[in-house]
């Protein structure tokens, strides 16, 4: 089962971002700092909120894009 954690980042301005934070299946923690993609060294992506994204050679399939 997928862990996610939350850690607290303050940023220069005094604002404090909550930031998921992904243990992989292959082990890695992976800081999704970024809300479209974030990518683990095996290649995995999670989404900002720490989900897992589908390969990106099916983003589109649905809606008949192409890359």
């Amino acid at each position: 089962m997928k862990q996610i954690r939350y850690e607290k980042e303050v940023w220069g301005s005094g604002i404090i971002r909550r930031i998921p934070v992904v243990t992989c299946g292959c082990g890695t923690e992976v800081w999704c700092y970024n809300s479209w993609s974030n990518e683990c060294d095996c290649g995995t992506e999670y989404n900002g909120s720490g989900q897992r994204l589908a390969p990106r050679e099916f983003w589109g399939e649905e809606t008949g894009e192409v890359f």
